[in-house]
């Protein structure tokens, strides 16, 4: 009986610990629409699209002109999301900060250093 107690709680433990994991992502989960001001014009607009799958998050990224790209290494943590994507065979890494449904960060591109804005899609 003692052995079934202590199971039942570090079940319990076990299960509010992940619930706690998946709504710290509900606030970056979602589509958002990027804007990075000094990139080249191909660039400077699209959508992020992140969700949850069973191996973590994954996200795309939609240009105007339809071109997409995968989301690689996404993670998100205390408010801070953090991913690369592959352009034109360099690995762009993107930081930003998550709060009131917009996403403010910086793209690491092999040209310098850009400032991006995102608002979340309705």
């Amino acid at each position: 009986m003692k052995n079934l107690k202590l199971v039942l709680i570090i079940l319990g433990i076990v299960i509010l610990n992940q619930k706690s994991f998946a709504n710290d992502n509900k606030n970056v989960i979602g589509t958002w629409k990027v804007a990075v001001v000094d990139a080249p014009d191909q660039y400077v607009n699209s959508s992020l699209i992140v969700s949850e799958a069973k191996e973590g998050l994954i996200g795309k990224v939609i240009f105007e002109d339809g071109q997409e790209l995968k989301v690689l290494n996404i993670q998100f943590s205390k408010d801070v999301i953090q991913f690369a994507v592959n352009i034109e065979g360099s690995e762009i890494k993107v930081t930003g900060k998550v709060g009131n449904s917009k996403i403010t960060g910086k793209i690491d591109a092999p040209d310098g250093v850009l400032e991006m804005t995102a608002v979340r899609k309705l």
